[in-house]
């Protein structure tokens, strides 16, 4: 298990990169009243039971899902198509208001195959997927089924949804296009960009908040490793 570092040290660590050139230059753009579960941040004012929560990318880590689950009594239905997600979810101890949909958001309806992300020494990972072939995991790929947000709304008989988190390895830039192309209505959308994967690069996360602002989103939370973000929507 990795050495747990201090928020100050997180901070400093991407003030050093950010002068690098490393990491974007980016803050929050409006002050609201927050919850803080982790590395996730809600705007917790006027959600209640009924409030419509999506969870996309569950890993190993269902804290945020439970936890909000806890304060609000309300349903999160949670998305993830990788395997060891799938298994490791069935002795997971999960609330009856967790409703899990073992399949992936993408900008299109059908398949998708992912590749097991490398870490710095070369190994592959068993919970975290891409769709970037980061080296040689060709043969360590799989093949999972995919919904655009669209069509899942319109299964679950959903017209809007009040919070969206999405820790998707990469693919939140495309699910953001998505959103935004369909004017889909979500009042906070909760994200961990990716852009410290070599194939993917600062610029595009610049591009996706600022695509985000003109869609009337704006920034009320950066994690201290400026990893995760927290928009709302302009009533």
């Amino acid at each position: 298990m990795g050495k747990k570092r201090s928020p100050t040290y997180k901070r400093v660590k991407r003030f050093l990169k950010q002068l690098a050139g490393q990491d974007i230059w980016s803050s929050t753009q409006i002050k609201l009243n927050q919850l803080r579960y982790g590395d996730w941040v809600i705007q917790p004012d006027n959600l209640n039971k009924n409030s419509i929560i999506y969870s996309l990318g569950v890993g190993e880590d269902v804290v945020f899902d439970n936890k909000i689950i806890d304060q609000f009594n309300v349903t999160v239905h949670a998305f993830d198509p990788t395997p060891n997600s799938i298994e490791w979810l069935k002795a997971a101890n999960i609330s009856d208001n967790f409703e899990f949909h073992p399949y992936g958001i993408s900008s299109t309806d059908g398949e998708l195959k992912l590749y097991p992300r490398i870490n710095k020494r070369g190994r592959k990972s068993k919970v975290m997927y891409t769709l970037i072939n980061e080296g040689n995991a060709t043969n360590d790929a799989v093949l999972i089924n995919v919904k655009r947000l669209p069509t899942v709304m319109s299964d679950l008989g959903h017209q809007h949804i009040d919070i969206l988190k999405m820790d998707i390895e990469g693919s939140e830039y495309q699910v953001i296009d998505e959103i935004i192309d369909s004017k889909i209505e979500i009042k906070q959308i909760l994200v961990e960009f990716h852009h410290r994967f070599i194939t993917i690069g600062k610029e595009k996360t610049d591009e996706a908040i600022k695509k985000l602002n003109k869609a009337g989103y704006d920034i009320f939370f950066i994690s201290e490793t400026g990893r995760e973000y927290s928009f709302i929507k302009a009533s």
